[in-house]
């Protein structure tokens, strides 16, 4: 990860290709205007400002060169030409205080970067620090005394006092009579007290246990019930108050955040499992065993632990770093722990038939989050290498009523192994560029080794290999130019237990 944010880097000029539709392109701009106004929702300054940026170059700098622009509706040109408007109005207004914000988090990370440098430079060894020669006559009141027993009249560990002299070794059967000295002895009745043959010893005899023996609590035990605080105002200070104060200190730039220019609407709440949890949690009045967090997915190829060990060490020198758009890195994708069974589920009919089934996953976003809350299994033609989907159209058409973000795909391979051939990557390449974080799940129930991958291709090196390949079918692929991969396993999808989706059926 970069010591610093780079604004220009974190949104890149799409390339245009003509082999993509331009509604296509359209649906990639509606989607950055959603996760645009879901951030302005959330006063998340800088992602708001990165999206505006992307959606401004996509406009602007990519589809006017497809092939068929011209062609397009004149209504549609219009009215993204008067969102680019809005948006560049909105970038001037808010560029002031994202610079601001960019200067104080890369003075941050500078700071925290060198403070990591200097404490790994002072944990080597310091070759300065030697021990003083072995010459000089060392007595015995130069030795402090650092670990000392019960009883004596100083503190038990004593003040460290910083002398590089050394005490005489002494041979390790003086030192044990020494410590055995110190000890006093246990007395009988300890002895007894803890022999495995009872209090009496070999001239006991058994006693049955006592019957009317009282159990004793501790004392201290407290049954109190543990307040949960109320998300409601605080009876100091009403929540009209409150509330008239905050509207009478509204800035410019929280004027820009609460305008609403009558575009798509956007459901930014979060998925509803997640809200009915949290709502179960509050009413219930004991304590119940609490879900388990969700979980990293399975990581199995060598670059994506690469890239894994890396993202843990710079979340070691940047703990601010959530509040910075990770250019080289996704947003996390969340999806159920059930979710790949279910599919399998509905896709056993034709897996029996050794035919592949396909699936997308749509889903929300939240706190920079995805969730994916829909399998959406489409009208499609299948083969045993190949699927297709048909009619996309109801595909868009449900999302748009839900408002979901595509968040990639699913698909079996009933006869081969788990991977991607070359037909997937070009497929994905399609989700891949309406959203940086869509995922291809590839589920392989015979496959002895490996059941199931979460993949996506590098970029950009994965990405151009694919933009730039004019083949169809199942062909080779040269290696990226700076060589890798072309895809790999993602590194930031989670299984997360308290994630409900939905199974649409449109076949």
């Amino acid at each position: 990860m970069r010591s610093e944010f780079d604004l220009a880097a974190s949104a890149p000029r799409l390339d245009i290709d003509n082999r993509i539709s331009l509604r296509y392109y359209y649906r990639i701009a509606h989607a950055l205007i959603k996760q645009a106004d879901i951030y302005r929702g959330e006063n998340n300054v800088i992602d708001l400002y990165v999206m505006l940026l992307r959606f401004s170059s996509l406009i602007k700098e990519t589809i006017p060169f497809h092939k068929d622009y011209q062609l397009s509706l004149q209504d549609e040109r219009l009215f993204f030409r008067k969102r680019l408007l809005n948006a560049l109005n909105e970038l001037e207004v808010l560029k002031p205080d994202v610079q601001r914000r960019i200067e104080e988090l890369n003075w941050k990370s500078r700071n925290q970067v060198s403070k990591w440098g200097q404490a790994q430079q002072n944990s080597f060894p310091n070759n300065s620090l030697e021990w003083p020669s072995t010459r000089k006559q060392t007595s015995r009141s130069d030795v402090r005394q650092i670990y000392r027993f019960p009883g004596q009249d100083s503190f038990p560990w004593g003040p460290v006092k910083q002398s590089c002299k050394l005490a005489r070794p002494q041979p390790a059967e003086e030192q044990f009579r020494k410590l055995s000295l110190s000890i006093p002895r246990p007395s009988e009745e300890s002895l007894s007290r803890h022999s495995i043959l009872g209090p009496n010893g070999l001239h006991g005899q058994w006693q049955p246990p006592v019957p009317n023996r009282g159990i004793q609590y501790p004392s201290n035990l407290d049954l109190t019930p543990v307040d949960i605080p109320s998300l409601q105002p605080t009876q100091d200070e009403p929540a009209s108050l409150k509330e008239s104060a905050l509207e009478h200190e509204k800035s410019p730039l929280e004027e820009v955040l609460s305008l609403h220019d009558g575009g798509a609407s956007v459901n930014t709440e979060e998925p509803s499992s997640l809200t009915s949890d949290v709502t179960e949690t509050l009413k219930m009045d004991i304590v119940r065993e609490p879900s388990p967090p969700p979980v990293r997915a399975e990581v199995q190829d060598l670059s994506a632990l690469t890239s894994e060990v890396s993202h843990s060490i710079s979340s070691q020198t940047t703990p601010f770093q959530d509040e910075i758009v990770r250019t080289e890195s996704p947003l996390q994708v969340h999806i159920s722990t059930t979710l790949m069974e279910s599919f399998l589920r509905v896709a056993k009919s034709n897996t029996d038939r050794s035919l592949e089934t396909c699936g997308v996953l749509a889903g929300s976003l939240k706190n920079r989050k995805f969730y994916v809350t829909s399998l959406i299994i489409p009208k499609q033609e299948s083969t045993s290498d190949s699927c297709q989907t048909t009619n996309e159209e109801e595909i868009f058409d449900y999302q748009d009523k839900q408002s979901l973000f595509t968040l990639g795909w699913i698909h079996t391979h009933p006869t081969q192994s788990c991977f991607m051939s070359s037909i997937d990557v070009h497929t994905h390449y399609s989700y891949q560029i309406m959203l940086p974080e869509a995922i291809a799940i590839v589920m392989a129930p015979r496959d002895g080794t490996r059941k199931h991958g979460i993949f996506r291709l590098t970029a950009p090196g994965g990405m151009s290999v694919i933009r730039q390949c004019p083949h169809r079918g199942f062909h080779p692929h040269a290696e990226p130019p700076g060589g890798g991969p072309i895809y790999e396993s993602c590194a930031d999808v989670y299984m997360n237990s308290k994630i409900k989706f939905d199974v649409v059926d449109l076949r």
